[in-house]
């Protein structure tokens, strides 16, 4: 979701973007029915997608915004913004895999 935030941004001057619930998007799609392996590797796909993106962006793009309207007051966001809270969120989940992998550490 937060990655097509950031396409949006790239692709688009100053887009108006709707804030979107990662909770309620899951309640509203049958991701929790999929199957994990086909899940995963589209997972990773998007992912080398996007960092292929923004590895070679150049500073100015970081700073490429959008409009973010739904979450109460109209917030501004950056690039930046979302490659940031994307990463930190994403590492709660890397901890939480490891934990089941690895239950004795």
């Amino acid at each position: 979701m937060w990655g097509s935030c950031i396409a949006a941004m790239l692709a688009q001057d100053k887009p108006t973007l709707r804030a979107i619930d990662p909770r309620t998007w899951m309640k509203q799609t049958d991701y929790p029915e999929l199957d994990f392996r086909r899940s995963f590797r589209s997972f990773t796909k998007q992912r080398a997608d996007l960092l292929a993106v923004l590895e070679p962006l150049p500073r100015k793009g970081w700073s490429r915004s959008a409009t973010v309207t739904g979450a109460g007051a109209l917030l501004e966001r950056t690039v930046l913004f979302y490659a940031q809270w994307l990463a930190r969120h994403e590492r709660t989940h890397v901890k939480q895999i490891e934990r089941i992998v690895n239950p004795t550490r």
